[in-house]
């Protein structure tokens, strides 16, 4: 019906904007920057914000009153391997885990993690690949 789907974008509704800019850009490595409003008053008069993971889907970011939950969850995938350092660096810098790594259905690792409102965020890595 739709053709070939793909997550083009994920957003959040954050308290900060530019302390959310601090932990997606400098906690998880994205590239994400802060992106001009039109000034004055009603949608997009404020600042935004927008990324983007190796993948190619978008992070875009709005100030406002969040309103977080159980869904969606967003989960980074590590092609690479190595979740057991990710996870303890981002425990270094103050990231609040929800998670320990552990078995993931499928054989995986994974590992929950919380943004600074409170968004649930997961990281992932396949069996085979080392921790």
């Amino acid at each position: 019906m739709f053709g070939e789907t793909r997550i083009g974008a994920v957003v959040f509704i954050v308290r900060d904007i530019q302390r959310s800019l601090a932990f997606y850009r400098d906690s998880l490595g994205l590239d994400v920057a802060l992106q001009p409003g039109t000034g004055g008053t009603g949608e997009g008069a404020q600042d935004w914000a927008m990324g983007q993971t190796a993948g190619g889907v978008a992070l875009v970011f709005f100030q406002g009153e969040p309103r977080p939950g159980p869904s969606p969850v967003i989960v980074f995938a590590l092609d690479s391997g190595g979740i057991d350092g990710v996870v303890a660096s981002l425990a270094q810098k103050g990231v609040q885990m929800v998670t320990p790594v552990s078995h993931a259905p499928d054989g995986g690792w994974t590992a929950d993690f919380q943004d600074p409102d409170g968004h649930i965020l997961s990281m992932y890595q396949e069996g085979k690949l080392a921790r």
